[in-house]
């Protein structure tokens, strides 16, 4: 006996018994791997469209739609907003990884509203919405993971990269979203530790 799929299952699906059937076939030219039991399947989530009569493989299935951070977020309805790193001590230099929390403050250095000289007023506004903000990845300049740069380095290997962070990835509403990228067009970000956190990748 071995398990196909009762009808089509588009990729992304939550596998159910009603999708399963199991059948009994020669066990000539079956290949090995593949799922002869509904309870390796049920709870599953398809990896792939699987037609109906297909049979059922371990990589056509899996426990993520994408991977359990990125279920993590669309599960708690949340978004993802990338920002530019101006300089070093803006990205925290080498310090920051994925799962840490960060404040993003904003300098603007931006006319005065109603002032006819050509005066400036220099400030760093830390808005409430910008605190607390989890850290989902960090790249350089050639969009690389600093994480993997520097376990490179760690390991000795030859590596051209530099773990300096030139674009941080973060986990925000949609408001946040919205005021993250206001802020990067109309001033320059900063971000300011706030704690190590709970990196959520396996």
């Amino acid at each position: 006996m071995v398990l196909r799929a009762a009808e089509d299952i588009p990729a992304g699906t939550k596998i159910q018994s009603k999708y399963l059937a199991m059948v009994e076939v020669g066990k000539f030219g079956l290949p090995d791997a593949v799922i002869k039991d509904k309870v390796l399947a049920e709870g599953k989530i398809a990896q792939t469209d699987i037609a109906k009569g297909d049979y059922l493989f371990p990589q056509k299935i899996g426990d993520f739609v994408a991977d359990e951070k990125l279920d993590r977020i669309a599960r708690d309805n949340k978004r993802l907003v990338t920002i530019s790193v101006p300089s070093i001590a803006a990205g925290l230099s080498s310090h920051l990884e994925s799962g840490d929390i960060v404040t993003v403050a904003v300098f603007s250095n931006q006319k005065k509203e109603g002032d006819a000289s050509q005066s400036t007023s220099a400030q760093v506004i830390l808005y409430p919405e910008l605190k607390g903000l989890e850290v989902y990845s960090v790249e350089n300049a050639r969009t690389q993971s600093t994480a993997q740069v520097r376990k490179q380095q760690a390991e000795n290997q030859q590596s051209s990269s530099d773990p300096i962070p030139k674009a941080v990835t973060l986990v925000v509403t949609e408001a946040q979203a919205a005021k993250l990228i206001e802020a990067e067009y109309t001033g320059k970000l900063h971000l300011i530790f706030e704690k190590r956190g709970v990196s959520h990748e396996q």
